[in-house]
């Protein structure tokens, strides 16, 4: 019955979004799905030709994932009426078509580098690849069109969800900024520890186990600061502020070993696929920092009481129908028809 409620009260815009962004998915999973195929029919040893092996699978895997990520992003973003993390789609939709141009690089140097029948399969998923990029390309300009529409649709929503006291609204912008980027953080972690476990590890490698046992780690750490943020836990936002300044200590230890000569063998076909995925997640730990610690001079300033009186028949802060709240911390009945 909410689900049904929230559809009907969703504006054009966003039922346009969430429809493009389904469309968008199924595109890239087919497209993906058609360049692994050709890529394994026609070359036999496509897991022994690549010195890292798999790479073709990890950036399949990738932007598959990466495309339903942004779906389930976007209709969270329109059914929940947030501006942010719909704004914050349309970058990460960026982010991933980034992925598809390394992809489509990397690929070619791979395929071509095979003399038998590399000429004979690059010319047959070339097309594709680019088909990929263009449908990302395509798309990241017209949700940046629609989400500017629901920016302007949704901020009545929000004036009804937090009042007219700017300070209150800097601090909510600054929670709804905190919850997208530790949505992003997970996306980030989980896609470096596959990519590097997979493409640069191998079993007997000492790293191996810490970096399969860094991926539920970081997820209980997303949980963990998720729930703090929510109930204002100082302890556990400084907990988590503590861990973020290892997980940066961590990535660019990572990223100086990728340029160490004595490991030159293991990163050498990876290396500027692994470099811009690592830079990427020390921007996103950095504002994840800075958000955190944001948040957490917020603290018991009236932010959670609020959020607790405006929070309705959504899941998270969402509108109410019958009232609105004034600077002032009142409710207000809601003269709207």
């Amino acid at each position: 019955m909410a689900i049904s409620e929230s559809l009907q009260k969703m504006p054009l815009a966003g039922k346009v979004c969430c429809c493009f962004a389904a469309l968008q998915a199924l595109a890239v999973i087919g497209l993906e799905t058609s360049i692994l195929v050709i890529v394994l029919q026609k070359m036999e040893n496509v897991f022994a030709s690549w010195s890292s092996d798999k790479g073709v699978a990890i950036y399949f895997l990738l932007l598959v994932i990466a495309s339903l990520f942004g779906l389930f992003l976007m209709v969270g973003g329109v059914m929940n009426g947030d501006t942010i993390q719909i704004i914050g789609f349309c970058l990460f939709n960026l982010f991933a078509m980034t992925l598809a141009i390394f992809r489509f690089y990397q690929v070619r140097t791979w395929i071509q580098a095979d003399i038998f029948v590399g000429f004979e399969v690059y010319p047959m998923v070339k097309d594709i690849m680019v088909a990929s990029i263009g449908v990302m390309a395509g798309m990241t300009a017209v949700f940046g069109i629609l989400a500017y529409l629901l920016y302007i649709a949704f901020g009545w929503e929000i004036y009804k969800r937090v009042g007219a006291d700017l300070k209150i609204r800097r601090m909510y912008v600054n929670y709804r900024t905190l919850v997208f980027l530790l949505k992003i953080d997970f996306f980030v972690f989980l896609g470096f520890a596959v990519s590097y476990i997979i493409l640069v590890l191998k079993s007997s490698d000492p790293e191996f186990g810490i970096t399969v046992a860094f991926v539920p780690v970081t997820l209980s750490v997303l949980v963990l600061a998720f729930w703090g943020l929510r109930r204002e836990s100082v302890a556990t936002m400084w907990t988590f502020i503590f861990l973020l300044c290892g997980s940066t200590a961590y990535f660019v230890y990572k990223c100086a070993r990728m340029y160490d000569p004595k490991q030159e063998a293991k990163f050498l076909t990876q290396r500027p696929m692994m470099t811009y995925y690592t830079v990427i997640s020390l921007v996103v730990i950095s504002a994840t920092l800075h958000q955190a610690v944001s948040c957490l001079a917020n603290f018991g300033y009236g932010l959670k009481e609020r959020i607790e009186i405006t929070r309705g028949k959504r899941s998270d802060m969402e509108q109410i129908q019958d009232y609105y709240v004034n600077a002032a911390g009142d409710r207000r009945m809601n003269l709207e028809g």
